[in-house]
């Protein structure tokens, strides 16, 4: 549960860092050394300067949270048998059909979410909503294609984390089960080993008669 919850935490400061990405990069397309004098003329105030500064600090967190997981897992694969590191790990395959899901969800979330943003701007000012296709009006310069840019790079910063983590997990799965193989493998060759007795004429029949009088004494 506190995993799942983790994970869902993690997801929302991702989609935060990549609104408020879309969200300057189209305005700086469009207003260029004007941007921040038309942040504040289009309602960006002190409120969206503490939600930049806000998201900027937990994209920071976050990806040092990710950074310190990847080199914890690199420290217990190195600890491992020599070269636990070149062991086997993902194909390239599993980072684009990784970074495929990502986009799927980042790009078009981050659109629609800025999207609904400008729409709630505009109604705050001139009380009227453009409607959904306010980011390929002229005024917005491309923001449609610049946000869907933004979500794709996004996506694949967090395909990349993803991959490496699971490659660097089933490096680390190769080396534990080749370290119980050696380990059971040694426990076989330094046991005693008690070699049957031998078969032989002589041992029949000396089994068949009684030990001598004084011996038994």
């Amino acid at each position: 549960m506190t995993r799942r919850i983790g994970g869902l935490v993690a997801a929302g400061i991702v989609q935060l860092v990549a609104l408020v990405l879309a969200h300057d990069l189209v305005f700086l397309a469009r207003y260029g050394s004007k941007y921040n004098e038309e942040l504040v003329h289009s309602g960006h105030g002190g409120t969206w300067a503490a939600a930049v500064q806000t998201s900027l600090v937990l994209g920071a967190l976050l990806a040092a949270a990710g950074i310190f997981r990847l080199v914890r897992l690199r420290l217990l694969l190195r600890r491992r048998q020599s070269g636990a590191e070149h062991l086997g790990g993902l194909p390239v395959r599993s980072l684009l059909s990784g970074w495929a899901r990502a986009a799927r969800l980042l790009a078009p979330t981050t659109v629609a979410l800025l999207t609904i943003q400008e729409n709630l701007e505009r109604w705050a000012i001139s009380h009227q909503l453009p409607g959904p296709a306010i980011l390929l009006t002229p005024e917005y310069a491309g923001g449609l294609w610049i946000t869907l840019v933004v979500g794709l790079a996004v996506a694949l910063v967090v395909a990349l984390f993803r991959w490496r983590r699971e490659t660097l997990l089933a490096r680390l799965r190769v080396a534990q089960r080749r370290e119980l193989r050696t380990t059971t493998n040694n426990a076989r060759h330094t046991g005693v080993e008690i070699n049957p007795p031998a078969d032989s004429l002589l041992g029949r029949r000396s089994a068949l008669r009684a030990p001598p009088a004084v011996l038994a004494i």
